[in-house]
């Protein structure tokens, strides 16, 4: 908690599991209120088994989220909700995390998934609030450039295929988490990302009044820009062309700023070693900068990457190269405090 003697300053991170606990770990020393808000149409394959078995949006990313933000990260109930089952004899449970199945007998259990996801919270002793995005059985689809349909999450994110030309929701109202959209209202700074842009921060955009919520809140709405292209979502794309389809989403005025990466510290070994596996460095040049700031959207940027010697192997996904939480944390600090001012 911060010990500055103004009010209260609440941020909102809007995203996948991996990128919202990092800012949310990196913003702890400078904001008072805090709160997650989380993708919930996963359907890889350890979420989408428990989401067929319980019939519930997808808890992998709130999973990865509240196991990052327990109060003691590494106490046993932590690690047992990141523990992946060995077991080749059971396929469907080979490789499931068993927070997930936790997720999904508290479901079944209360008949309310955002009671299951706040218990789990509570059990961990949470130091953010989190939220998944909706408490609807929702899947993400997408149509793509050539006409084709992608009907799952999966299908969307599938690499080798025609550029993502629109996203949209099945159910295609499926609401917004009302808890959501008051988190949205109360915030000082409403951050988007990173993360997967289109399965991750686009996909949380889809539900009914989110972007209304961002379009009438007070707070400053920034978008924290990705460090390198993803396969198969953002394959091509210029860190102007994230920005532009997120202004085109929200509509004019609503974006105020793009906190972007650049940095001359990362090694050439690494970036050669995530551009063979389709990753490829987002590195803005002045005339990019200069098309964000005509979209009304102000580019901030500074040298926000963590410093790395090599490549993470993660299960079942795709690393990145990440950025510094602390770093991060200090940036939407700075966003806050000229807006209060």
């Amino acid at each position: 908690m911060s010990n500055r003697e103004s009010r209260p300053l609440r941020l909102v991170v809007i995203g996948g599991g991996s990128g919202v606990s990092q800012v949310l770990l990196g913003a702890r020393a400078s904001f008072d209120g805090l709160t997650g808000v989380i993708t919930v149409t996963d359907t890889g394959r350890s979420t989408g088994v428990a989401r067929a078995i319980a019939a519930m949006p997808a808890p992998g990313d709130l999973r990865n989220t509240l196991a990052a933000l327990a109060r003691e990260p590494d106490s046993l109930l932590a690690r047992l909700m990141q523990h992946r089952f060995c077991s080749p004899a059971v396929p469907a449970l080979d490789g499931m995390a068993f927070g997930n199945l936790m997720i999904a007998a508290l479901t079944q259990l209360t008949g309310d998934f955002g009671e299951a996801v706040e218990t789990v919270s509570q059990l961990l002793g949470c130091t953010a609030r989190i939220l998944p995005v909706s408490t609807v059985d929702a899947q993400l689809c997408a149509e793509r450039e050539d006409g084709s349909a992608a009907e799952d999450e999966l299908a969307v994110r599938a690499v080798g295929q025609a550029p993502l030309r629109r996203l949209y929701l099945s159910p295609p109202d499926a609401p917004a988490n009302p808890d959501v959209l008051e988190a949205i209202a109360e915030a000082d700074v409403v951050a988007l990302g990173p993360g997967s842009f289109f399965t991750s921060v686009m996909a949380t955009l889809l539900f009914d009044g989110l972007v209304a919520a961002l379009r009438q809140t007070r707070a400053a709405v920034a978008f924290i820009c990705n460090t390198t292209t993803q396969p198969g979502q953002t394959d091509g794309f210029s860190l102007l062309d994230h920005v532009r389809r997120l202004v085109d989403l929200l509509g004019p005025g609503t974006l105020d700023a793009a906190l972007i990466s650049r940095s001359e510290q990362i090694s050439p070994h690494v970036v050669a070693q995530y551009a063979a596996d389709g990753l490829h460095l987002l590195h803005p040049s002045d005339d990019q900068l200069a098309a964000i700031a005509a979209l009304g959207v102000a580019p901030l940027v500074r040298d926000l990457t963590e410093v790395t010697t090599s490549k993470r192997t993660l299960w079942n996904k795709q690393d990145t190269i990440r950025h510094d939480p602390a770093l991060i944390g200090m940036a939407l600090l700075k966003i806050a405090l000229d807006r209060a001012g």
